[in-house]
C-alpha cells in the first residue's frame, strides 16, 4: 500500500475508486476531533493519522476496543444504516481522511459490487480483531500488549513518532499507569523505544516485533489475506 493511500479505497478497481472519490472530500483530522456525535453524518477513511474508537460505560474506566488508519474505515454502523453508536471515537494522532456522507456512501454502496465486496471482507477483519483483543486481554502481558499497541499504531498512521501520554496509554489498554511506566520502561531500556514526556518514537522495529504477542502477526496476516 502507498503511504499516501487508504488501503480499502486502494483495494477498489479503478472505475469503482473513481466514482468514489468523486462523491468524497479531503479533510483535516485534529487530534481531538470527536466521530462520534448523537447525529454523525459522515463516514471517515483515513490517510495518515489515527482514530481511537473507546467503550463507554458508567463504572467502568474507558478503554480502546478498536483503531482505525489507513488499513481501513470509520462509520460501518452508519454504513449500515444504524442511527447512533454505543462507542465513542475521536482522533488520536492528527492526518488527513477522505469523509463522505452516510446517504451518498449508502447509494454508492448500493450501486457499487465491488465496494460491497471490500466492505464485507473488512467487517469480517474487525471481528476478527474484537476476537483477538479479548483473548490479548485476557492471555497476555501488559508489555506485550504494549508493543503490540505501539506496532499497529504505527501500521495504521504511518508514523515513526507519536505525542500520546503515560495517561492515555493507560485508559487506551484499560489498565494503571504504573504498569505502562514499567512496559515503557522496559522497552526503553532494551532500546527499542524512547520516551520522554509524552513523546514515543520507535528506534528498533524488528526488536519491538519481538516483544509483542502473536497476536500481532496473526492480525497482520488476517489483513493481508483477507483485503
Amino acid at each position: 500500500m502507498e503511504n499516501d493511500q487508504n488501503h480499502i479505497i486502494a483495494s477498489l478497481s479503478q472505475t469503482d475508486r473513481s466514482h468514489l472519490l468523486k462523491q468524497c472530500t479531503l479533510i483535516d483530522l485534529q487530534a481531538g476531533r470527536i466521530l462520534s456525535t448523537p447525529r454523525a453524518s459522515l463516514i471517515y477513511f483515513p490517510i495518515n493519522g489515527l482514530i481511537s474508537i473507546l467503550s463507554l460505560g458508567d463504572a467502568t474506566p474507558n478503554f480502546e476496543v478498536s483503531m482505525v488508519g489507513r488499513e481501513g474505515m470509520y462509520g460501518i454502523p452508519f454504513a449500515l444504516g444504524l442511527k447512533s453508536t454505543e462507542f465513542h471515537a475521536s482522533v488520536l494522532y492528527p492526518g488527513r481522511a477522505w469523509s463522505i456522507s452516510t446517504a451518498a456512501f449508502r447509494t454508492e454502496l448500493n450501486q457499487n459490487k465491488g465496494l460491497q465486496l471490500v466492505l464485507n471482507r473488512y467487517i469480517n477483519i474487525v471481528i476478527e480483531q474484537l476476537y483477538s483483543t479479548c483473548r490479548c486481554i485476557k492471555f497476555h502481558t501488559l508489555s506485550e500488549r504494549l508493543a503490540k499497541w505501539l506496532l499497529m499504531s504505527q501500521d495504521r498512521s504511518n508514523a515513526q513518532e507519536f505525542s500520546i501520554t503515560q495517561e492515555t496509554l493507560a485508559s487506551l489498554l484499560g489498565v494503571r499507569r504504573v504498569g505502562i511506566t514499567a512496559a515503557a520502561t522496559q522497552l526503553r531500556s532494551n532500546g527499542i523505544i524512547e520516551y520522554s514526556r509524552g513523546h514515543v518514537t520507535i528506534l528498533n522495529r524488528k526488536h519491538l516485533e519481538k516483544q509483542a504477542c502473536s497476536c500481532y502477526i496473526d492480525e497482520t496476516k488476517l489483513y493481508t489475506k483477507t483485503l
